[in-house]
């Protein structure tokens, strides 16, 4: 048996550290518990924790593929994709187009363009 890991963090490159933390408390619950003048540390309820390093050079959190294909480097498990779907439209979240294959998905864009994909189980959604 390997190390046994407890959960998981992720860094996301943003412009502004206090909007990021707004945003991501508003649409996600996050909950700021440090505050560094190098970074933020944000929690869910459910234990995500996110870190977020100031960005000023244009990076982000996704990868693009040689066509252009845009390709989610994280994303969050939901119970109901579609009612997070709906949720992000009504908030004037940008949101991509909506999947149902091996579950239900969609992807969203944070302030800084980070792509994002909220993806429910094909037995959850």
């Amino acid at each position: 048996m390997g190390i046994q890991l407890n959960s998981t963090y992720l860094t996301i490159p943003v412009s502004n550290l206090k909007r990021s933390a707004q945003w991501y408390g508003e649409h996600f619950g996050f909950k700021l518990i440090t505050e560094d003048p190098n970074y933020l540390e944000l929690i869910s309820d459910s234990g995500i924790r996110i870190l977020f390093q100031q960005n000023d050079h244009n990076l982000h959190s996704h990868f693009i593929y040689p066509g252009g294909a845009v390709q989610s480097s994280y994303g969050f498990l939901v119970s109901y994709a579609e009612s997070a779907y709906n949720y992000l439209i009504g908030q004037g979240v940008k949101v991509g187009e909506f999947f149902d294959y091996q579950g239900k998905s969609f992807s969203v864009y944070d302030p800084d363009g980070n792509f994002i994909e909220i993806w429910s189980l094909a037995n959850q959604s």
